[in-house]
């Protein structure tokens, strides 16, 4: 692997739909990121986003075709009558759905062991990452400028680290969840996979209306970070040294770096597992005990033990989490944004069950987020010694997309990470 700097980011505006169905046939199919590739409308609606390729996960419903949820069975089921809206939107502002996106079982972290893990674009001895890895690979091979893709604990923010790719979680209920399999629904994001933060936010404004052009603030920058997140036992060396040489970079060009108190995120850490798991069953539950071998063994296993938790220990968390929410809203008074790891380690061989000591690990820092319901997004900050990427966290209050897109974005001209080319069988 080596750089290669003569090659721009796909401009949004000339996106080739001819070579999205050429990578995303070839090479995406090869990563196991491709579950249906689907023929182009004629003509395609005019508007902002117009002949814009765009790959959705197959946890979303796409009109004629099944609602996959990384289960083989469901994969053959019935198909979906309408689009969800997110999808009508994309439509109706004249992108292209061209593709289904390959993704871990129901989003619950694990592969069907039917159904290959999708292969990371950089080494394909490694992952994608999940939930939304298919999402992920393709945009990480140049096949289209954006997917859609969903986070829970950061299955889109974990896949963007994993594949040198932009992934923007927005705020809670930013971006609708109806016509979208649940796993926990409070915790529940639809979010974008892109090739530049310019991508996403020209795609969450056509989306949402928003004008998503907030100016920088007249200020230098305040990029807030959390120490001990920084010095985590968790992080390995090369995850570490890119972390803080992006934020040496900043500082040296001129932003102020703010040393945060992250003491009320290790208050709310703790509730993550009684919520999510309490809904995860809620959702499952019945199928389990009607149809478990429906199931792969290790979903089966997490869900199954999702049913250990009780109603009171459920209710418990739901009202911590909402008296402890105000206070960290306070958290970004005095800074512009949040900059932390985006996980602690590089793509793994194989995604590690969200059950396990080091699934819990791989949403450290990402999955407070889904119960803050704050705006979250990743983008790469450097390569590990072996070529793989890596990437930081950006973090803003809730509601505050536009204002973080616009920091993002100035963010990532400031590091210029230097492009590198993806093993594209």
């Amino acid at each position: 692997m080596t750089e290669d700097e003569s090659q721009p980011a796909m401009n949004p505006n000339t996106a080739s739909l001819s070579l999205a169905y050429e990578r995303a046939a070839g090479a995406g199919r090869t990563l196991n990121a491709v579950v249906a590739l689907f023929s182009p409308p004629a003509p395609v609606p005019a508007g902002p986003l117009h002949n814009l390729p765009v790959a959705v996960k197959d946890i979303i419903d796409i009109a004629g075709h099944p609602r996959g949820n990384g289960n083989p069975e469901a994969m053959k089921g019935q198909q979906a009558r309408t689009d969800a809206p997110v999808v009508a939107a994309l439509r109706e502002a004249g992108a292209v759905v061209f593709a289904a996106t390959a993704m871990l079982e129901y989003a619950a972290g694990a592969t069907h062991p039917l159904i290959p893990e999708t292969l990371n674009p950089y080494s394909l001895t490694r992952t994608a990452g999940g939930s939304s890895g298919g999402s992920a690979a393709l945009v990480g091979i140049g096949a289209c400028p954006v997917a859609l893709g969903t986070d829970t604990g950061g299955s889109i923010r974990i896949p963007a680290h994993y594949c040198a790719a932009v992934g923007f979680k927005p705020s809670y209920g930013a971006l609708p969840t109806d016509g979208v399999e649940p796993l926990s629904p409070t915790l529940d994001h639809v979010g974008l996979l892109s090739d530049t933060v310019s991508t996403a936010r020209r795609v969450f404004s056509a989306l949402t209306g928003l004008e998503c052009s907030d100016p920088l603030p007249a200020h230098p920058l305040r990029v807030g970070v959390i120490t001990s997140w920084l010095k985590a036992v968790e992080l390995e060396r090369d995850v570490a040294d890119a972390v803080t040489l992006a934020v040496e970079t900043l500082r040296a060009a001129g932003c102020e770096i703010i040393e945060v108190d992250g003491s009320i995120f290790s208050k709310l850490q703790p509730l993550f597992d009684d919520i999510l798991l309490y809904e995860a069953w809620q959702v499952h539950g019945h199928r389990i005990r009607a149809d478990p071998e429906h199931y792969g063994a290790e979903t089966l296993r997490m869900l199954r033990g999702a049913a250990t938790v009780s109603r009171e220990q459920y209710d418990a968390a739901m009202a911590e989490r909402q008296a402890i929410l105000p206070d960290s809203e306070h958290l970004y008074g005095e800074i512009d944004v949040l900059l932390t790891p985006a996980a602690p380690f590089v793509a793994p061989a194989t995604t590690p069950p969200s059950d396990t000591a080091k699934g819990a690990a791989e949403g450290m820092f990402t999955s407070v987020f889904n119960l803050t319901g704050d705006p979250a997004l990743v983008l790469p900050c450097g390569w590990s010694r072996d070529g793989l990427p890596i990437g930081i966290q950006l973090v803003g209050p809730i509601g505050s997309d536009a204002a973080l897109l616009t920091i993002a974005a100035r963010i990532e001209a400031l590091l210029a990470v230097p492009r590198r080319s993806p093993i594209i069988p």
